[in-house]
């Protein structure tokens, strides 16, 4: 090919010759190295013809209408690509579609425009050229493209594994589900697309799992292994009863009265806040926040009778709003209580004040010969604490002991209260007068619905008359050195302010919900402990307005707060094992358990590791990076096979995959159109394109050899003249 500074050589001999013929070859010569390039001749188009298993008998009828003006080439691809001589031949050309191939294959020939007849189902490439795409409809096709089942399922789960069918069209479709021994066949109508199918079991052992399609476009089977990781791992503290429906469902169970140093999973708290320690609420909060489960029950001493309600602000019950109690302490101040026993009954007194709740009555009684309110019974508001406390610093022992008018001045007051229960402790250390007539005040107080309780203080205690004394009351009678003075105090102060159970008929209702799925109505219970929910949890079982077990999510883990007695008041309903059982498993379903997601090419891992993560698949090996707390991430190489996820050194997941390069869940006909437009082509409704557009036509070349001619011409002429 001639370039410019070549075809400028030739000027001086054009100038060096004579006439109009020398002009004529200055001029062509000119024009050469200009390179002019007008659009003069038709393009070329080469038609992609879709030969795979998905569009081959499709592109066959599409071929018969095909219309193309102007020069053409046909172009078969799947796998692979091939020039053939007309649109109706039909090689075999593999099993797959790579659209990048045919696309390489038609730039070699220049095209100036790519007609593409397919169904749209593959990975899209960018093209040589303006692409106007027919889209085609695929052939009907069945497949079973994964399943969908718990990566970390454990022993005695029942377990959800989801088959993931793909359709061309929608159609009758029956699965068939073997799990060891259990069955199920399931026939319904399947929609285009992909979508999913269900079947539960329970999963005992490890446990083969075949699932078969069946469609009038064919039949498709695919097998895995369903095998338990463990056994899910519950400490229960201070509830029997939890611990033996948790093991009889296959927990592994442990059972104590203190918080170790690890806590597992999911934590049952059947005991009160004081018998697990002062720190034991904020570490109970950090494992909720960190992505533990926990379950509060209610026992003699666990739930608002453990006084979770004041210490657990996470707690998804609260006691009903109503009514609250009336409590006076009836301090001895006498000469004989001076120095650490009034230092002990004071500390004590503070803490009582403490345990009240706003909607409380609370009052402090001293006596010693004669009584005086400290402070008179009154709601246990921030300003009657403070004046309270301000009152027992300044207390000081002396005198001699008259119990009667204390309890008179007591019983009096507590009386016309409306509040409940009522009730008086008192706090001596040594021999009262008047002991007829103080016995006479609580057998009065008893009928009036004010209990008296009775701490008897030091060996010195008239503890024969005291017991008496709370016998007539109907209170409890209970001893203390002065070491253990304020704890006993402050104990009986919670046991008057903790909620109460109501006797009576209670209906209980399940609440529609997964956890509640398929179980047989409770029965009534005779006994009840009135609560509510907090707005933020969700109620699985109640009685009437009031709200029995309630759940909710707090931070990244989950909690959940019964009640009702499980060894007592849910003992009678045979659905109680397996209540708790998926309450315990819904507990351990945060966040932090281990689990795994696998959506197009991205590989998603959740859970709490301690070790790195990284996937094996193909003979790759890959890092899977955290994105979020909890969340590990890795994109999937293309490709057939298992995904194996090892933590460290361990294989923590086998993600089964089956991966077919035809029929995938696109939507063919939005990827043809998409391809187009961004090609600057279009999506045509017919196999059928007009005139190609004119292509630049180089003239370089014969502007140079018509100029040269030119000049040889002119020469001759001269030669001949």
């Amino acid at each position: 090919m001639f370039e410019a500074p070549w075809v400028l050589w030739l000027l001086p001999l054009a100038l060096f010759a004579r006439g109009w013929l020398r002009r004529l070859a200055a001029v062509l010569l000119l024009l050469a190295a200009a390179g002019p390039a007008p659009p003069l001749s038709p393009g070329l188009t080469v038609v992609l013809l879709d030969q795979s298993p998905s569009a081959r008998d499709a592109t066959r009828e599409a071929a018969r209408a095909l219309r193309v003006e102007g020069p053409v080439r046909y172009l078969a691809f799947a796998e692979r690509a091939e020039w053939v001589p007309n649109p109706h031949v039909r090689p075999r050309l593999g099993e797959a579609t790579d659209l990048a191939a045919a696309f390489e294959a038609a730039r070699a020939a220049g095209p100036a425009r790519i007609l593409l007849l397919s169904d749209g189902l593959f990975s899209p490439a960018p093209p040589p050229a303006p692409v106007y795409a027919f889209p085609l409809d695929p052939s009907p096709h069945a497949a079973l493209t994964g399943l969908l089942a718990p990566p970390f399922p454990t022993y005695g789960e029942e377990v959800e594994v989801r088959a993931r069918v793909f359709l061309t069209h929608t159609t009758e479709a029956t699965l068939r589900f073997e799990a060891g021994g259990q069955k199920a066949e399931i026939r319904r109508t399947l929609p285009a697309g992909t979508s999913s199918v269900g079947f539960r079991f329970t999963l005992e052992a490890p446990t083969p799992l075949r699932v078969t399609l069946e469609t009038p476009f064919g039949r498709d089977t695919l097998n895995t292994r369903i095998t338990p990781a463990g056994r899910e791992e519950v400490l229960v503290l201070g509830d029997p009863s939890a611990a033996r429906y948790l093991k009889a469902q296959g927990f592994s169970v442990t059972e104590g009265e203190r918080l170790p140093q690890t806590l597992p999973g999911v934590v049952v708290v059947g005991t009160s806040v004081e018998a697990l320690g002062p720190l034991a609420p904020e570490r109970l909060r950090k494992h909720l926040e960190e992505g533990g489960g926990l379950l509060f029950t209610t026992t003699p001493k666990g739930l608002f009778f453990g006084d979770w309600h004041r210490a657990f602000a996470d707690l998804p019950l609260r006691p009903k709003p109503d009514r609250g109690a009336a409590f006076a302490l009836v301090l001895d101040v006498s000469g004989s209580m001076a120095g650490e026993k009034l230092a002990r009954a004071v500390e004590g007194a503070k803490a009582a004040l403490a345990a009240a709740r706003e909607e409380d009555v609370i009052g402090i009684l001293v006596f010693n010969e004669r009584p005086r309110w400290l402070v008179p019974p009154a709601p246990a508001s921030y300003r009657q604490r403070r004046l309270a406390e301000e009152r027992l610093d300044a207390l000081r022992a002396g005198g001699g002991t008259q119990l009667a008018p204390a309890l008179r001045a007591a019983r009096e007051a507590l009386a016309g209260q409306d509040a409940a229960p009522k009730a008086v402790l008192v706090v001596t250390d040594g021999a009262t007068g008047g002991k007829e007539a103080a016995l006479s005040e609580a057998a009065a107080a008893a009928r009036e619905g004010v209990q008296i309780h009775v701490l008897a203080l030091g060996a010195d205690a008239d503890r024969a008359f005291l017991q008496a004394l709370a016998d007539r009351g109907q209170g409890r009678y209970a001893e203390a050195d002065p070491a253990a003075l304020a704890r006993a105090i402050a104990e009986a102060a919670r046991e008057a302010f903790r909620a109460q159970a109501e006797r009576g008929r209670y209906p209980l209702t399940l609440v529609p919900d997964p956890l509640t799925r398929e179980l047989a109505p409770p029965p009534p219970t005779t006994r009840l402990l009135p609560a509510v929910r907090k707005p933020w949890a969700k109620a699985l079982l109640k009685s009437g307005a009031l709200d029995v077990l309630a759940v909710g999510e707090r931070g990244y883990g989950r909690v959940a707060a019964l009640a009702l007695d499980l060894g007592h008041d849910l003992k009678d309903w045979p659905e109680t094992p397996r209540l708790l059982a998926r309450l315990v498993r819904w507990l351990s379903d945060t966040p932090a358990r281990p689990r795994v997601f696998l959506y197009r090419d991205r590989l998603t891992v959740m859970g709490r590791f301690r070790e790195d993560l990284w996937l094996r698949t193909g003979g790759e090996e890959l890092p899977l990076a955290p994105v979020a707390p909890f969340r590990y991430e890795a994109r999937v190489p293309p490709g057939s096979g298992d995904l194996l996820v090892f933590e460290g050194s361990r294989l923590r997941f086998r993600i089964p995959r089956k991966t077919s390069p035809e029929w995938p869940s696109e939507e063919g006909r939005e990827v043809l159109e998409h391809l187009a437009e961004a090609s600057g082509g279009a999506l045509l409704e017919a196999p059928v394109l007009g005139p190609p557009p004119r292509v630049p036509t180089p003239l370089r070349i014969p502007l140079a050899l018509a100029g040269l001619a030119v000049l040889i011409l002119e020469l001759l002429l001269r030669r001949l003249r």
